[in-house]
């Protein structure tokens, strides 16, 4: 049960390499990763070479890039390759499917190359020319080399980077998003990446200015979900006034390389629902095989969109309100010229530049991409109640200042306000639909114009230093919505003057150092990020434009966060008479600093001048710091078990910088640990389980001052006690010779003590403030497979909460979210399944596909409103079920140029995403098309 330890030295006993290898300068070899748990049961001393050869697989190996498809071969068979990095540049190979011997498919693989292979021992695979004298220069001859020269040049790791196979081999909760999965399926959104993962979402899909909000397993925010971009996070809390906050991560699909995922505790992550790694892309992306230099251009187009209308542009209907009399419903006199389904109306591309060498390699990209409001689709009975008139329940009319208050039979007379309600039977309009959109109507404040930057460098300093440099930066101007301004389905959509800001620059330093040692795998991470995020939300807030305060119709303001943080890791192998031993320690630190920035400072002082100081003003000012060290042990006593255990230790101090609570500090800590066990009893079969009690420290969001909600210097942290346990299954020939069926299937239960919520404090003056609740659970079961026979592919990926609690009081537990707390709108659905269906032609130079996604309804209820007012704090954007449709075709013309199109919801569907914070509707039925060229 080894680690892919990036040398030759973690796989092979020193011994054998003073006797396997003499004087090679040049030797560079690939070691590819090994497979989880091992197949074979036979001991040294009864092993034979003969059983590696024989040992069957099912390969289907699409790359046609010599290096690159015997890594693939290396990842299936589970073995050790070794062979000089020239001797495969340039070359290609047949592509590979079906079940062969490891004989037999390198035989195939390596027809034609020259090449020949020798299998060295139960583990090991050389690749020679038999006609050079590298040959003897990887000799398999012990006594032949007895007392040569040990030394053992630098070793290179490659392999099937986010391969969305390895989930099926992986021991524990794990995703994989692709390049090829981001670009076929990128939706309209970032957001959209996401759909298809069973547990995982993304929040606020159209109204987050651009960003991501991952909630994994109905937990969202304030650090439950690591989330970072090349190990550095660019994540900021949005205060969304009553509505809630979001939680923004930004980055731009065409630079994403992959994502890799963990559901549930990571001892080497903060994140206790789960780590999200998104990686740009590199060097090895852009430059084809057997060259030096490369350069990719992407060019694409979308449909369905228009550009903004002028600012006040009214959408939807004008409904008569409680302090109305006269039931006159009064819709917009636009938003229903939606384009025609082919017409290019946005567009997007992008460039990067690669360079590799020996000692370094280069990248460095830019994205463009601009759209205006989108349209909702057309089709759905749930859409039709929008547009409906109907005699509903009995209004009474409020003609009072007071507003709801003067509504109340027995409050009216207090303030001396007449009480006269309405007469039966009066006719009423009542929207018994989703939103206050039509169908087909254009949703306002959509629009979104962005720019990323990237650049990296990897220099290779002698045979075992490695330094990594890294830049990210992005820019977007977004529509951007207030959330408490449209939280119902009658509630008037109004067209922003002014979009939000947005400005990112994360920087990315990394050195590795792995020797001829086993004992050392030293990785070390330097980043920080800036962020800042200008909008208008204070005036909306307010209800006050710009100028009131004598300020620009175009003033925006906002707060600026400075975030960076150091980590340090070592990994370690131990062989042992009684199994291996792989032990990584780790040490890390990150501090985040928030304060309004110089705009924010003019408002403030122009609004003290006008004698308003609304908490809604109060912007975050406050500095956090964390520090954490832990340890992971995996021991492997036999070949087909693994027993796992970790510990770490975390503390955090957190200062509230606000005038009204000076010198405020907080500072806690603890432990958490885990335990797993993991068990391989048939070649197909993997069990695991795995127990793990997490601490996620309070967030700077939750104790610092922000808006209408106080700080608290009595915050416990959330303890999560998670219980996972899944299988996986691999098998080929299942139905048909020659095809492969891959399954993954676990349950989780979490437990999640201390959970922090907000609620309203009935005080003089009442207040919201955070606090600790006795717990919250979730349990669920979740599906993924994988169906390949003959260049056709099937996926099935399901996910069922079996339960959603949240526990109020320690007697008062239930399937009900709390009406004031940000959980709201973060309950996932109840169920969701995704088939996904694709099939290759001429030669796989083409291949077409379709997925169909079935988002079930709201996994509970939503709670009780408040003793204190009539409605809740948080107002729930909810949603119906619904099905949607996509399509795609690619093509790959040559090497050089690839072209693809594909149609999301083919059914126009009117719906509304979950986990929103305003109530507006998704995207209705768009074209998009790409063209990407290679040189």
């Amino acid at each position: 049960m080894g680690r892919n330890k990036g040398r030759c030295g973690a796989r092979l006993h020193r011994s054998r390499l003073i006797n396997h290898l003499r004087s090679s300068t040049a030797v560079l070899c690939f070691v590819a990763a090994l497979t989880v748990t091992p197949t074979s049961l036979a001991t040294a001393e009864t092993f034979s070479l003969k059983d590696v050869e024989r040992q069957s697989h099912h390969f289907n190996i699409e790359v046609t890039q010599l290096g690159q498809a015997l890594t693939r071969f290396a990842d299936v068979a589970g073995l050790r390759l070794l062979f000089r990095s020239d001797l495969v540049t340039g070359l290609s190979t047949e592509r590979l499917s079906g079940e062969f011997t490891n004989d037999e498919a390198l035989t195939k693989l390596l027809s034609g190359t020259g090449l020949s292979h020798r299998f060295n021992d139960e583990n090991t695979v050389t690749i020679v020319d038999p006609y050079a004298a590298a040959y003897e220069a990887i000799s398999t001859n012990d006594s032949d080399l007895e007392g040569n020269i040990t030394e053992l040049d630098k070793i290179t790791v490659t392999g099937a980077a986010f391969d969305e196979t390895k989930i099926y081999r992986t021991d524990g909760s794990v995703a994989v998003i692709s390049e090829e999965t981001i670009d076929r399926f990128r939706g309209y959104d970032p957001a959209d990446i996401f759909r298809g993962t069973p547990g995982v979402m993304s929040g606020e899909a159209r109204n987050s200015a651009g960003a991501i909000d991952v909630n994994i397993r109905g937990m969202q925010g304030l650090g439950r979900v690591a989330v970072t971009v090349d190990g550095a996070s660019n994540s900021l809390s949005i205060y969304q006034g009553y509505q809630g906050i979001s939680n923004r991560t930004f980055v731009d699909p065409d630079l994403l390389a992959g994502i890799d995922i963990t559901k549930g505790t990571d001892l080497a992550s903060n994140g206790i629902a789960g780590t999200v790694a998104m990686q740009t892309i590199s060097a090895d992306d852009i430059v084809m095989d057997g060259k030096k230099f490369g350069v990719r251009i992407k060019t694409g187009f979308g449909t369905n969109t228009s550009s903004p209308p002028p600012a006040g542009t009214v959408g939807g209907y004008a409904w008569p309100s409680d302090q109305d009399p006269q039931s006159v419903l009064v819709p917009s006199q636009s938003g229903l010229d939606r384009p025609d389904l082919l017409e290019p109306t946005n567009g997007s591309a992008s460039a990067a530049l690669g360079f590799k060498s020996e000692p370094v390699d280069l990248v460095a990209g830019f994205a463009y991409r601009k759209r205006g409001n989108y349209y909702a689709g057309s089709n759905n009975a749930n859409k039709k109640a929008a547009e409906a008139k109907g005699t509903g329940v009995v209004r009474q009319y409020c003609p009072s200042p007071f507003g709801f208050w003067g509504c109340d039979p027995f409050l009216a007379p207090l303030f001396g306000i007449p009480y006269t309600p309405l007469a039966d039977g009066t006719e009423l309009v009542n929207n018994h639909g989703q939103t206050n959109y039509r169908a087909g109507e254009e949703v306002l404040n959509t629009q979104l114009e962005t720019m990323s930057f990237l650049g990296k460098g990897t220099f290779r300093i002698g045979d075992d230093h490695t330094v990594k440099l890294g830049y990210n930066g992005y820019r977007s101007e977004a529509g951007d919505v207030l959330s408490s301004r449209l939280v119902n389905n009658e509630s008037q959509p109004v067209q922003r003057p002014n979009t939000t800001g947005t400005k990112v620059d994360s920087g990315i330093a990394e050195y590795q150092w792995q020797p001829d040692s086993a004992l050392i795998d030293l990785n070390s991470r330097l980043w920080g990020t800036s962020l800042r995020q200008q909008n208008q939300r204070y005036f909306h807030s307010l209800g006050f434009a710009p100028e009131y305060f004598g300020l620009p119709v175009n003033f925006r303001n906002g707060t600026e966060t400075l975030m960076w943080g150091a980590e340090v890791s070592n990994a370690s192998e131990f062989a042992t008479r009684f199994g291996t031993l792989d032990l990584e320690l780790g040490v890390s630190y990150q501090r985040e600093e928030t304060e309004p920035d110089k705009d924010t400072n003019i408002l403030l002082e122009r609004a003290a001048d006008q004698g308003i100081h609304s908490v809604y003003l109060k912007p975050r000012n406050g500095v956090r710091q964390e520090t954490a060290g832990y340890s992971k042990l995996a021991w492997s006593p036999l070949d087909w078990m693994t027993i796992k255990t970790g510990l770490k230790y975390q503390h955090y101090w957190s200062e509230d910088r606000d005038e009204d609570t000076p010198n405020e500090d907080r500072s806690k800590g603890g432990f958490s640990h885990s335990l797993g066990l993991t068990v391989s009893p048939f070649d197909s079969v993997q069990l695991y389980g795995q127990y793990s009690s997490a601490l996620r420290l309070p967030s700077l969001f939750e104790t610092v001052t922000v808006g209408a909600v106080q700080n608290q210097d009595f915050l416990d942290p959330e303890r999560s006690n998670n219980w996972e346990i899944g299988a996986n299954y691999n098998v080929s020939n299942l139905l048909w010779d020659e095809d492969r069926f891959m399954m993954k299937l676990g349950y989780f239960d979490w437990t999640v003590k201390d959970y922090i919520a907000r609620e309203w404090v009935s005080a003089v003056p009442s207040y919201m403030r955070m606090f600790n609740m006795p717990k919250a659970h979730f349990s669920g079961i979740e599906l993924a497979s994988r169906y390949e026979l003959s260049g056709f592919t099937a996926e099935l990926a399901a996910n069922y909460y079996t339960d959603v609690t949240f526990c109020r009081t320690a007697d008062t537990c239930g399937g009900k979210s709390l009406y004031g707390d940000y959980s709201t709108n973060q309950v996932p659905p109840k169920y969701s399944v995704n088939v996904t269906l694709s099939q290759r032609f001429l030669d796989d130079a083409l291949t077409i596909g379709a997925r169909v996604s079935h988002t079930g309804p709201r996994a509970i209820e939503h709670g009780d409103a408040t003793g204190v007012g009539a409605q809740e704090f948080i107002s729930l954007i909810d949603w119906s079920e619904y099905t949607l449709f996509d399509a795609f075709a690619e093509y790959k013309l040559n090497d050089n140029l690839s072209f693809s199109l594909r149609a999301e919801n083919l059914t126009d569907e009117f719906y509304v995403d979950p986990l929103g914070l305003v109530n507006q509707p998704a995207p209705g039925r768009t074209i998009f098309g790409s063209l990407t060229v290679r040189f």
